[in-house]
């Protein structure tokens, strides 16, 4: 059978089929999709209005399919069941998207119904001759869209759509901190959210950073009298480090955290406001330009400030402390093996298995082997071998025990 052809009408949808759609009340009355955000279900709220939500909901749907503003894919006549949109909701228990209904909400409604009282007022105004003031502000409503505050078209970058207050206080503040008249001018027309105003992201950011580094002006700015301050504070901190190190005896090394705190200590006692903490890094500077024989090292996360001279007596004394330290361990290493000698020892007689290696103790033994075969754990997995449990059976039978001896000669 040969198909029937039939001129389609944009204005009205279009009918897949002779029979009309239904409702699938347990998939969302509004997309009808079966998808894995949660359902709303007015029903189960515990307010005391239960239900209310299907009210508003009916009634939104009713207003924008007034305005024409529906989707094709949403048929107001599949929700009714002849008593009312809202009554079949409430008999089928209906349920929704959150996302779904947030389409039809309260705001986006008068939205609707703003922009076609818009387009009624520019309808009835054409061929009028009387021209009407009014601030030139990106409203997105006639014409093109353009940004809120270049005034240019999308071009290459997105508009955004400002949907929130915190954006038009931002801007404000901003505007105010800076003095912009343009800015406050346009702001004067209303909220950005309900003047529809789009922007581009980058002139944004460049009203932040306009507004960032108009604060941090004034918060850094000195009168001449603090500057003078500054600079007596600094003279006492440099005086402080040329006393210390008069004294022969020490070579000083100094903590550039420890410094900057002083430093900021003192031109606080000289009545300097400080808004923030003093920038240690130019302190720093400003000490090695003043010194020129002091250096900077890195330790950890701190930064130590010793003169050049007193450098290499430093690194020579830390390389004989270091050979202090190694002579330090073998003594404690010794004490160590030395008393699990002479306390756990249990003398040899020869004949049960394993008599020998039980008549040293355990921890000689892995002395002994560390020194023969390394102390790499991957070179101690292997069994003890006959050499370190000889050399230790010596050293046990040639140990004295000093106390011992001391014991009888007295």
């Amino acid at each position: 059978m040969s198909k029937s052809f039939k001129l389609v009408d944009p204005e009205r949808p279009v009918s897949k089929s002779s029979h009309p759609p239904t409702t699938n009340w347990n998939l969302c009355i509004i997309c009808q999709d079966d998808t894995k955000e949660t359902l709303t279900r007015p029903l189960q709220s515990k307010r005391k209005d239960v239900g209310s939500g299907y009210s508003s909901l009916a009634e939104n749907l009713i207003r924008f399919n007034e305005l024409k503003e529906l989707p094709c894919t949403l048929q107001l006549h599949r929700l009714d069941e002849g008593h009312g949109i809202e009554a079949a909701m409430v008999a089928n228990s209906a349920v929704y998207h959150k996302t779904c209904q947030l389409r039809y909400n309260r705001t986006k409604l008068q939205r609707a119904e703003k922009r076609k009282r818009v387009t009624v007022d520019d309808s009835h105004n054409t061929g009028a001759c009387k021209p009407i003031r009014s601030l030139s502000v990106s409203t997105g409503n006639s014409g093109p869209p353009s940004c809120f505050f270049c005034e240019q078209p999308a071009g290459s970058e997105r508009l955004h759509e400002a949907v929130t207050f915190t954006i038009d206080r931002h801007v404000r503040d901003c505007a105010t901190l800076l003095e912009d008249s343009t800015l406050l001018r346009k702001l004067s027309a209303g909220d950005m959210v309900a003047l529809e105003c789009k922007y581009h992201a980058k002139c944004l950011s460049q009203l932040y950073n306009r507004a960032r580094a108009a604060r941090c002006s004034e918060a850094t700015e000195e009168t001449e009298q603090e500057k003078q301050l500054s600079r007596v504070a600094f003279a006492q901190l440099v005086l402080f480090i040329e006393e210390t190190r008069q004294h022969e005896e020490t070579a000083p090394v100094f903590k550039l955290a420890e410094l900057a705190e002083l430093y900021q200590l003192r031109i606080e006692q000289l009545g300097v406001r400080c808004n923030t903490r003093v920038h240690s890094t130019r302190l720093k500077q400003r000490l090695l330009a003043h010194f020129p024989d002091m250096q900077s090292h890195s330790k950890g996360r701190d930064i130590l400030l010793a003169f050049r001279k007193d450098v290499g007596d430093a690194i020579a004394k830390a390389c004989e402390m270091d050979r202090d330290n190694d002579a330090i361990h073998l003594a404690r290493a010794a004490e160590i093996v030395r008393r699990q000698m002479f306390g756990e020892s249990k003398p040899f007689i020869g004949s049960p298995e394993g008599c020998q290696k039980e008549s040293v103790p355990q921890m000689l033994i892995c002395l002994v082997n560390m020194i023969l075969e390394g102390p790499n754990i991957k070179d101690q997995m292997t069994d003890t071998g006959t050499a370190a449990v000889a050399i230790a059976q010596t050293l046990t039978r040639h140990a004295r025990n000093c106390s011992h001896v001391r014991t009888m000669l007295s």
